[in-house]
């Protein structure tokens, strides 16, 4: 597991407090809510685990390789990249990559693990901005292309700030 930092990047803060907010207290039963054929609030934030924690990893491998791991960006790569990030809009209904999708059950602890991950992927992105910057492309998301670590920090925020959403939709909040 990565060192923490003493402060958090202020989105992967955001994202931290609000998924720490929205899970506060949910017991097994409110952990498993969710509409027949949808996501459990459980395996929402396994989903966003997998995200931050995928994350992590690759850009832990651009670190130990010294390279980034990104391919040339496109127009249509900058296009999807300020729709989504610059404007904050994720539409509904896309298909979550297969490394993100959720298991049928989630571990009880995956509110801990998701969090934690978080504070790992905060730890592996402030190495790779202070060794690559915070604009250069260094891994693909893969729907909306090459990301740099400011980048890959607030579509973190932002896909958090989605799922927040649906958690609370399935609470009745």
């Amino acid at each position: 597991m990565a060192r923490f930092r003493a402060t958090m990047h202020p989105d992967l803060q955001r994202a931290h407090d609000g998924l720490g907010a929205a899970t506060a207290g949910l017991d097994a039963a409110s952990l498993a809510a969710g509409p027949a054929g949808k996501w459990t609030v459980a395996q929402i934030v396994e989903h966003l685990a997998k995200g931050y924690a995928g994350t992590a990893h690759v850009l832990g491998r651009c670190l130990d390789q010294d390279q980034p791991k990104a391919r040339a960006v496109t127009v249509k790569d900058r296009v999807l990249t300020f729709v989504v990030v610059d404007l904050g809009y994720l539409p509904e209904g896309r298909l979550a990559p297969e490394a993100t999708r959720p298991s049928d059950a989630p571990p009880p602890d995956i509110v801990e693990r998701a969090l934690a991950a978080l504070g790992d992927l905060d730890a592996v992105a402030a190495r790779a901005e202070a060794r690559f910057g915070a604009r250069m492309p260094l891994l693909n998301h893969p729907i909306i292309g090459p990301l740099g670590v400011d980048r890959w920090r607030r579509f973190h925020w932002v896909h958090t700030r989605h799922h927040l959403k649906q958690i609370a939709n399935r609470l009745g909040r």
